[in-house]
């Protein structure tokens, strides 16, 4: 796993930037991996960072983020998008067809932006669509998904 260390504390706030523990990845895959052949599927997470829910090579990959820093950072031997995976969602827009299965699979953003809580230095620093926007970026990635109509969520 590797620690988001480019960010600082005011920008790591406004992102709902959080790096999920590789044992916390591997109990996704475990339950996937209960459920379908994840080689039948692509494997997407809109809001990557440096891609550590990307294990295995022989997968089929995409990833998206904000972050261009931490984009750089994943293994490019997975195809990655520097976009707001919030605004203008669509399939087309990440280059999934229609007919494609997917699996959307990560750990979204979480940030109140109306919570008191270091309510002083919050700001919206990006673009949302109306349909998903909604006080907690964690919910506005998961309307998100719901756009993308994946197979599963995890």
């Amino acid at each position: 796993m590797n620690m988001q260390k480019h960010l600082g504390r005011n920008e790591t706030i406004n992102l709902g930037s959080f790096y999920t523990p590789r044992f916390i990845v591997q109990k996704a895959y475990e339950m996937l991996e209960k459920q379908v052949n994840l080689k039948d599927y692509l494997l997407f997470d809109s809001s990557c960072g440096y891609g550590d829910f990307f294990l295995y090579n022989e997968l089929n990959y995409l990833g998206a983020d904000i972050d261009s820093v931490a984009l750089s950072k994943v293994s490019p031997n997975i195809r990655t998008i520097h976009t707001n995976s919030l605004h203008d969602v669509g399939r087309e827009k990440f280059g999934i067809k229609k007919d494609e299965k997917l699996i959307i699979i990560g750990n979204p953003p979480y940030n109140d932006k109306t919570s008191i809580i270091r309510n002083h230095i919050k700001k919206s620093l990006f673009e949302i669509d109306k349909n998903l926007a909604f006080r907690d970026l964690g919910i506005s990635f998961l309307r998100s998904y719901a756009v993308l109509e994946p197979e599963f969520v995890c």
